[in-house]
Order: structure tokens, then sequence, then C-alpha cells
């Protein structure tokens, strides 16, 4: 199922599910989506704080549902942090399924974003956060990051845009749906059964970790992880993205290895992770990766 795309005017709500907003943390994010031309709402209960560090699951579901349930919020915009997975059991998806509309995050938001898509049926996008936008901005009009988000809020394109060369660590082309996100959050999401519809086929699958949160050693544990969690053997082909700069040639090796082992292509990408390019990929979507050629097309029928 595929939401309808933006417009000029068209109201954008921010929600923070995953970590503690404040009015002066979002308000350049509102200034800068308003400058674009949108309207901008936050959720209720947005600067809730009820376990000090975090607003309660309750209050943070009961935030995030209002905006689903709001028939003027045509995009839902939300960051990464840590607790998106207290909500997920919270959140109503017969009305996100009644109301399709787009859903936008990056890092723990990979935890609300593969479930939407479980369970409706929806395409939503990962690999942005409202706050990076008031740099992206700045950069107006040539930023990689805005023209990802104008591409894929108001058209469908028909395939990736790399704003750097790709490295080919296992060559070969595969397809199947897209799906994935943040590494360590796609792996709960598997083995919890919330990452793929009821009905799921083939698999290309992306993820990203970055060298800041893990190192190799616990890096390599999770991919031990991601073997184990059920998905692998419907995996098609890999994408991963930005884990340092430069590329950790540990990392890339350990990529390699997990290619070799399930025969399957994969290919590393600076376009998209907890690094300066933040590219947008649709989970849900059917998806072709030649690794050999550093390309990802889009089948949005």
């Amino acid at each position: 199922m595929l939401p309808p795309l933006l417009q000029s005017g068209n109201l954008i709500g921010l929600a923070s599910p995953s970590w503690l907003a404040t009015e002066e943390s979002i308000a350049p994010s509102v200034t800068a989506l308003e400058s674009l031309g949108y309207r901008v709402r936050l959720a209720p209960q947005i600067f809730a704080h009820g376990w000090d560090y975090a607003a309660t699951p309750e209050e943070r579901a009961e935030s995030f549902n209002a905006l689903i349930r709001d028939p003027e919020v045509r995009l839902v915009f939300f960051g990464g942090g840590e607790g998106a997975d207290d909500i997920v059991p919270l959140l109503d998806y017969e009305a996100a399924r009644r109301d399709p509309k787009l859903y936008l995050s990056y890092s723990d938001g990979t935890s609300i974003l593969n479930p939407i898509h479980a369970k409706t049926g929806l395409v939503t996008l990962y690999g942005q956060t409202p706050g990076r936008f008031p740099d992206t901005i700045a950069k107006y009009p040539t930023d990689y990051n805005l023209r990802q988000f104008t591409a894929f809020t108001t058209t469908r394109p028909k395939r990736h845009t790399a704003a750097a060369p790709w490295r080919t660590l296992v060559p070969g082309r595969a397809a199947g749906m897209l799906v994935g996100g943040y590494l360590a959050n796609t792996i709960f999401a598997a083995a919890t059964g919330q990452l793929l519809p009821e009905v799921a086929g083939d698999l290309i699958l992306f993820v990203e970790d970055n060298k800041m949160f893990n190192g190799i050693e616990a890096f390599s544990a999770h991919i031990a992880r991601l073997e184990q969690c059920g998905i692998m053997p419907r995996v098609r082909g890999l994408l991963f993205g930005l884990y340092s700069v430069p590329a950790d040639e540990q990392v890339l090796t350990r990529l390699t290895r997990l290619g070799e082992k399930w025969n399957i292509p994969v290919a590393y990408s600076d376009d998209f992770g907890h690094g300066e390019n933040s590219a947008i990929l649709p989970i849900g979507v059917r998806a072709a990766l030649d690794a050999g050629k550093c390309t990802l097309e889009y089948d949005w029928e």
C-alpha cells in the first residue's frame, strides 16, 4: 500500500518516541520544515517526561497515535534515540491502515517503521530525522539530503541516487522486498516477528551500524545475531550503510564473509546511516540490487 505524496501546504506531524524532546531542540526543525512550504504540528505530549529520562510508553504511544489518527497529518516525521520498542505493542495499526500516510525516521525509528509496514502493508521511509533538517536547509538547494527528502515525499523514484561510490564486497544481482534499518533494531524486529508481513518472499536487506556505537567485536556479534534471528534464509542481497570514515576494513571483511556464507551479493555504501549523507530507502517496495554495478532500483507497482 502506497501513501499519498506530500503537496505544498500539507501538514507534517513531529513526534518523539525515542528521545526526550524540548521546545529548544525541536524549534529549529519546525522552522526548517515550514520554510519548505509545509505546516507543522507537534504531537500532543511531545514534551512529556513521565520517566524523567523519557516519557512513559503510554505517553509516547498516545502522542504518536494522535498523529496516526489525525486526518490532516500527511507525514509523521520522527527521529532516533532509544526506547521505540516500548511503544510498538501500543500503536494503533488499524488507524494507520485506514488512513495511509507517510512515515519517515531512522536509527531507533526502525522499530516503528517496520512494524507499521508489517502490520498494515504500508510502505514506510527510512533514512532521515527532523533533527538534521536545520543543517539540511542551510545547504539548500544543492544538499543531497534535501533532494532525497523531496524525491521520496513528493515522487516515487525508480532508482537509488548515490552520494558517493559504493564498495562491491560480493558481486551479484538479486531482487526482493526491501526491509531493514539500524542493525540492532532490525534484528530485534525480526526475532520478535515484527519485521515482515505474514506473507513475505525474497528480501533485499539494508542495515547500518556505526563505530561510535559498536566496535568491531560488538559489530561482529550483531552479525552473528542477524544470522540467527530467522530472516537470512529469505535474504537475497545485502546493502550495508556507513560504519566509519574511512571504511573499516575489518567490518568490510566481516560483511564479505557473511555474503559468501549465504551466497548473496553484498555492497557497502556511505549514502545512509549515522553520517553526513541521509539517503532514504523505502521499506516494503520491491527492489533489485546489483552489487557489482552498485545500483539499487525500485518497483513501486
